[in-house]
């Protein structure tokens, strides 16, 4: 939907035989609206699988306002009519930034000027190039397209409230002005407020380009389409692209964080594990050693001792350098990766 910003002329709903059932479709049509809003029926064709079933759900057509029909051979040219129906669709974006609602625009364009340099106008021509006209708007993330894959990636993943987005806003501050950036959205809730995938690209954290990784609760009930949003965040949760945080609140260790690591890597597909640091919030509420504290905790004991990087924690009501150069030091090779920290201890050892 954000790729088709400002707006999109046509949504079809296919029927499959097995549910064209009046009360399925009923349903379907009803769990549009619920998702899109009423107004989407204008906007709406419902392509039934046969006549039958045409002349049997007719009645639905005005209690809609809805298109109904079945497929023929000349399926683009009726997308073209059905499309001059009225104005375009235009979705409220409250999911989305608008960064990534803009983002996403350019590039769709950027994708539409570089098909009309040579390809012309896709009503002049076949049924292959409309094909690969088609293919051209397929939804691509907006940081896959405008930043390079030479970034080093940092994702964090976790449970709703454990302090994901506030400790990305910990790491994105860093030697920066708050005036400066565009945070990931943090509050405290017990509701998802992080509900996609949100990036964030630094240029410079410590002479790096980083990209920063925000992610939904991907065990949360009330997450939409959790395998799109899944999809999204295997292209940056791949072996060595970058570094996981799993992210828990010290002093809450809920039921659902005890094999979450392992239910994580059977939804992304490998052993994140071995890439992963377990990040601890509230670092403030904590009396006396972290090292301790996670020593005497069996549960946390041993989720840290299944991260391959080990463990850290924040505080994020902190914007400090410091908290931020100790978990960069916990990444394999990160003198090489961030020669800039390396240099600084150089220096210093020299200076001792």
């Amino acid at each position: 939907m954000a790729l088709s910003h400002p707006g999109l002329d046509l949504f079809i709903l296919v029927i499959d035989p097995e549910n064209a059932r009046e009360e399925k479709v009923v349903g379907q049509i009803s769990k549009l609206q619920d998702v899109f809003g009423e107004q989407i029926t204008k906007h709406l064709v419902v392509m039934l699988p046969d006549l039958e079933r045409l002349q049997a759900l007719a009645h639905l057509k005005e209690k809609f306002n809805v298109l109904l029909v079945v497929r023929t051979d000349d399926l683009p040219t009726q997308c073209r009519k059905w499309c001059q129906r009225g104005h375009p669709f235009v979705y409220q974006y409250k999911d989305y930034s608008q960064v990534v609602v803009v983002r996403r625009r350019a590039a769709i364009e950027k994708r539409r000027a570089n098909h009309s340099c040579g390809s012309g106008d896709p009503d002049e021509t076949g049924p292959a190039t409309l094909q690969r006209y088609f293919a051209t708007a397929a939804p691509i993330s907006p940081s896959v397209l405008s930043v390079p894959d030479n970034v080093f990636n940092i994702v964090l993943l976790g449970l709703t409230g454990t302090g994901k987005s506030s400790s990305a806003n910990t790491i994105l501050y860093t030697g920066r002005s708050k005036q400066d950036i565009n945070p990931f959205r943090s509050e405290a809730s017990s509701i998802p407020v992080t509900n996609n995938c949100d990036v964030r690209v630094m240029n410079k954290l410590f002479g790096v380009s980083v990209r920063l990784v925000d992610t939904p609760d991907f065990f949360c009930e009330d997450l939409r389409n959790p395998e799109a949003h899944l999809e999204e965040c295997r292209r940056y949760c791949k072996p060595g692209w970058g570094v996981v945080l799993l992210v828990v609140q010290l002093g809450r260790f809920t039921d659902g964080e005890r094999g979450i690591l392992p239910k994580l890597e059977e939804k992304l597909g490998w052993r994140i594990r071995v890439e992963t640091i377990l990040l601890l919030t509230h670092r403030d509420d904590l009396k006396g050693d972290l090292l301790s504290h996670v020593q005497t905790h069996p549960d946390l004991k041993g989720l840290a001792e299944m991260c391959g990087l080990g463990f850290h924690a924040f505080n994020n009501k902190l914007q400090n350098n410091k908290q931020v150069i100790e978990l960069v030091k916990k990444i394999p090779n990160y003198k090489e990766r961030f020669p800039k920290i390396a240099k600084k201890e150089d220096n210093r050892c020299h200076l001792s």
